[in-house]
């Protein structure tokens, strides 16, 4: 039987699905493998590099504004403009790019996730998401992750 705490995290994945609704997150989609990547981590089966990491820079317009100039260039083609999966290159791709307004809002999507899930990309499950960790520094990452967390915007006085 696995651990009470993984138990715990997998209860506040599902609620959250159900919550917002299957059809926005593309976890309906036989193709998909949304929830793949969460589970995997949910079980801590995770490279040791990644578990537990804390974004190293702090939350700036100075880091959101790079992370927004850096979204447009590396990722806005397959996430969209507001990161709905539905961007114009993601809408040709199976499976399809994840719904990051959905996922960034779930108790799982910790810097530590999106560290992660940038520098190896979707090789390890099967998408076509390029691994970002050679393209980019890791300043550059946690500049992405500021500005997803941001939920896609310049927050004035940050």
């Amino acid at each position: 039987m696995p651990p009470l705490r993984d138990l715990y995290k997998v209860s506040l994945l599902f609620p959250a699905i159900v919550m917002t609704g299957c059809q926005t997150n593309a976890s309906n989609n036989p193709d998909s493998l949304f929830l793949s990547r969460y589970i995997q981590y949910l079980r801590g089966n995770i490279p040791e590099q990644y578990a537990g990491l804390t974004n190293t820079l702090s939350v700036s317009t100075v880091n959101i504004s790079n992370g927004k100039r850096l979204y447009q260039m590396q990722c806005m083609a397959c996430h969209g403009k507001t990161g709905d999966g539905n961007g114009l290159a993601g809408t040709q791709l199976t499976p399809s790019p994840a719904n990051l307004t959905f996922t960034r809002k779930l108790p799982l999507a910790t810097d530590s996730f999106y560290f992660w899930t940038i520098s190896e990309g979707g090789k390890p499950f099967g998408s076509a998401m390029p691994a970002f960790e050679e393209r980019l520094s890791d300043d550059e990452i946690w500049q992405i992750t500021h500005y997803i967390n941001t939920g896609f915007k310049l927050n004035k006085g940050t």
